[in-house]
């Protein structure tokens, strides 16, 4: 894993890039820059691991390239979870439920990844708050997301074919 510079990246592609995506969709320049400054950009390999089940959840990520993949060991299989692309978060219900990580995190393909620690998280409420507000409502827009599509796995895996 490498730590890459935030405002770098931001000089790259530019803060409009950033906002097509659905965690950082309608926050305002400044709170983009903000979350790419204070935040940390991680660089992972392809199979790189980003976080193991059992880890402490003291931040959640948002994918700014590439692709994760998750999942969670059952019984020496490898269960997918969900795969997180652009502009998607992960990480951040064990965050804020306070608890462990409950799978892992695996980059498919080279994938560049935003760490949003809990400071920081507290630190954008404090500063930022309307912008703190609609994260607010990206992530729960998000997390409804994933819940829909981990929901119809589950389904589909119970009856043994994808279910309409």
């Amino acid at each position: 894993m490498k730590i890459l510079d935030g405002q770098s990246l931001l000089a790259e592609s530019g803060v409009a890039h950033f906002k097509t995506g659905s965690t950082m969709g309608a926050l305002s320049d400044e709170a983009v820059r903000f979350l790419l400054t204070r935040g940390r950009v991680l660089a992972l390999a392809d199979g790189e691991a980003l976080f193991h089940a059992g880890d402490a959840a003291d931040s959640f990520f948002v994918v700014l390239q590439g692709q994760l993949h998750t999942f969670r060991d059952s019984h020496s299989r490898e269960v997918p979870i969900l795969e997180v692309t652009f502009g998607e978060q992960i990480g951040y219900v064990s965050m804020i439920g306070l608890f462990q990580r409950l799978g892992d995190g695996c980059a498919h393909g080279p994938t560049v990844v935003l760490k949003i620690s809990s400071d920081v998280f507290y630190d954008m409420h404090q500063e930022l708050p309307f912008d703190f507000g609609i994260l607010m409502l990206n992530l729960s827009r998000e997390m409804a997301r994933a819940f829909s599509k981990v929901t119809t796995s589950l389904i589909d895996a119970s009856v043994g074919h994808p279910v309409s």
